[in-house]
């Protein structure tokens, strides 16, 4: 017994809730588990000296990592396994990655006095370091705490107001709470706390309107194209017209067709003729709107990973440029130096686009596109000054097969929704494909692996939320309120 409790109470035990805290995230969403492993951490963290600190969430936070994260290997395992051995460093790196972030909050909060000052100093510095990862180093804000509220709709609302990292900034207050000791009263006030919270968002979504935007009538594309089929050139012709049968069945009051992310594999802006076929998917006087590959630059082979926006007369209306670009497969950090090659297969890396813009969509409300996972960035996904009407993603998450990679992202692009009062529409290749309103209500999705369509009429955009407005100054002044609160000097029990 003695030898037991000794390993509940060690790092191994911390790690292991690491490990264990990813259910709490899409598709299981079982939140109750960080109620149990947060609590544990901030237990062993109430007394523990600078490095004890840094230790004990270095190893909670490798945990996150390792299964937080283990969907990347899929991807390293397509093809040919030319990325096999890439396998382990993943799990290494990311363990590495979420574990300094982690340990860096428990190192600062242990500057804070054992009790409530360390409880408020845990939760601000966790906020801070949380948004610090959605921007350094071009950000990655995976797993980002207050993303397990995804299947709890009431939560999310909080989102509107506070962001993604207010909403984390609530979730580890309230799932520390029973670092308190033994005493039932901050448990109760937590569990309170839960239900407010609760009873807040089901108010909000009561009287929610469903209203539409007259005249749009959306065809969201799921074509269900293997990665391994989708850059093959012997395969480029069968995948555009899969798209176009599936795209103009039944589509006589479809205004809008929307195909995923590089659904068009040649380079559209320079090839007219291959061009022409894709009329065939949309009716006359009806828009398409297409993830292609676009030249840049004819003279240095430059290429953007772009959205499209093209009408029945194979015009180009609109293009937005992906800005945020993934590491090794859109281009390769420190090249010459690191014997890899990127997924995308072009001679030159993807060439990033200047950011969130706001572009024209003909018959419909101005739109915010986004490619990938550049709807995963909170506060980062709309151009304030010309707020858009809605927000379209194109993504490909083909490459992560049946994990759990592909219903984080979608669960992400539904807090963006909610965050800016916009609705989303999103078009994968081979899904979670789907038409999200402003309240992060899903009007009609595909699930993974499905070929198919979602029709549906565009919901319309509401009056923009505060966090529209302010962004992620909000969640940071509830981290410095909370950082403030630590500096009491009065030792709590």
């Amino acid at each position: 017994m003695k030898k037991l409790k000794s390993i509940l109470t060690s790092r191994w035990a911390l790690f292991i809730c690491g490990l264990a805290s990813c259910l709490a995230f899409a598709p299981y969403f079982i939140f109750p588990i960080l109620w149990f492993s947060f609590a544990l951490l901030a237990t062993k963290n109430n007394n523990a000296n600078h490095k004890a600190a840094f230790l004990n969430t270095f190893c909670f936070g490798a945990g996150l990592g390792v299964t937080g994260m283990n969907w990347l290997a899929h991807a390293m395992l397509l093809g040919d396994g030319y990325y096999a051995w890439l396998v382990p460093l993943i799990w290494i790196g990311f363990g590495l990655f979420f574990g300094l972030y982690y340990g860096l909050t428990g190192w600062l909060a242990s500057f804070a006095k054992p009790g409530i000052p360390r409880w408020f100093a845990f939760a601000g510095w966790f906020c801070v370091l949380e948004w610090v990862r959605g921007w350094a180093f071009s950000g990655f804000p995976w797993n980002v705490v207050g993303n397990i509220w995804n299947g709890y709709l009431p939560i999310l609302q909080v989102v509107s107001v506070v962001g993604v990292y207010g909403l984390g900034l609530f979730t580890v207050l309230l799932f520390t709470t029973p670092n308190f000791g033994r005493k039932l009263k901050p448990s109760l006030f937590a569990l309170f706390a839960l239900a407010f919270v609760w009873g807040l968002g089901s108010w909000r979504l009561y009287d929610a309107p469903k209203d539409t935007v007259w005249g749009v009538k959306l065809r969201v594309v799921q074509p269900n194209v293997p990665c391994t089929l989708k850059w093959d050139p012997r395969e480029a012709q069968n995948n555009i017209n899969k798209m176009i049968h599936i795209s103009k069945e039944n589509n006589t009051d479809i205004t809008h067709v929307i195909w995923p992310e590089s659904a068009v594999s040649f380079l559209i802006n320079l090839n007219e003729r291959a061009r022409l076929q894709l009329m065939a998917a949309i009716r006359q006087g009806a828009v398409l709107i297409t993830g292609a590959m676009r030249g840049v630059n004819a003279d240095d082979k430059s290429v953007a990973n772009s959205l499209v926006v093209l009408d029945d007369l194979t015009e180009i209306k609109a293009v937005y440029d992906k800005a945020h670009l993934v590491p090794f497969g859109e281009y390769t950090p420190l090249r010459g130096i690191l014997p890899l090659e990127k997924f995308v297969p072009f001679d030159s890396d993807i060439v990033a686009g200047p950011g969130p813009r706001t572009i024209r969509v003909e018959k419909a409300p101005v739109a915010g596109p986004l490619v990938c996972y550049e709807a995963i960035f909170s506060g980062q996904v709309v151009d304030k000054k010309h707020r858009p009407q809605w927000m379209i993603n194109v993504t490909n998450d083909g490459w992560y097969g049946l994990s759990a990679g592909p219903h984080h992202h979608f669960a992400m692009a539904q807090t963006r929704a909610v965050e800016e009062g916009l609705p989303l529409v999103r078009s994968a290749n081979t899904g979670i494909s789907g038409v999200i309103d402003s309240y992060g209500r899903i009007w009609g999705s595909l699930d993974l692996d499905d070929t198919g369509v979602v029709d549906s009429p565009l919901p319309k955009a509401i009056a923009p939320t505060p966090f529209s407005e302010y962004g992620n100054v909000i969640p940071l002044l509830l981290a410095g309120l909370c950082l403030l609160l630590s500096l009491r000097r009065k030792k709590s029990a």
